[in-house]
């Protein structure tokens, strides 16, 4: 049997649709580690923290915090696509409504379980939490690790790059 159609469009839409399904089913859930989730960290992953001096830890957070002041419109086109897996619980607007999980605007410095009218768990009202940069790209790594118990039920973003174009994005978003 030979071909006569072109069917590359065919394919692209075909890979087009599968990632945006791995997409999305990786954001969100219930927090049940799958593949794509591992909670064991890539080897590349925890080498370079074996190695690294003791101040490490503060060079990170003055690198996050730069990257999110500094953050250009790509990593911010990057940060709203990324973000596509949180609306379905957030929004981002002054004023606007809770939804599954409390309205983001005014989040940064802001403490943790503070904004009125949402049911927020005890583990998140009791963790004396202060919400910056640093704080978020913590919890956005992995909400449970910062927060045991928090009933936010999002798997976590391991890739850094991915948590500043989220963490610059909400930041342009709720200030």
């Amino acid at each position: 049997m030979t071909r006569t159609g072109n069917t590359r469009p065919l394919l692209s839409r075909t890979i087009l649709l599968g990632a945006a399904l791995l997409f999305l089913s990786t954001g969100c859930g219930d927090g049940a580690t799958s593949p794509a989730t591992s909670d064991a960290p890539a080897a590349a992953e925890t080498e370079p923290q074996a190695s690294a001096p003791a101040d490490a830890g503060n060079l990170a957070t003055a690198s996050i915090a730069a990257s999110v002041a500094n953050a250009g419109e790509d990593v911010l086109r990057r940060g709203k696509i990324l973000f596509l897996q949180c609306r379905s619980c957030h929004s981002l607007e002054a004023g606007g409504d809770h939804k599954v999980g409390p309205n983001l605007h005014g989040l940064f410095g802001a403490a943790a379980a503070s904004k009125e009218g949402f049911g927020y768990s005890e583990a998140l009202q009791q963790a004396g939490i202060v919400w910056d940069a640093d704080t978020l790209n913590t919890f956005v790594q992995n909400p449970n690790g910062l927060v045991s118990g928090t009933a936010m039920a999002f798997a976590g973003l391991p890739a850094e790059e991915d948590r500043i174009a989220v963490i610059s994005y909400l930041a342009d978003q709720t200030r």
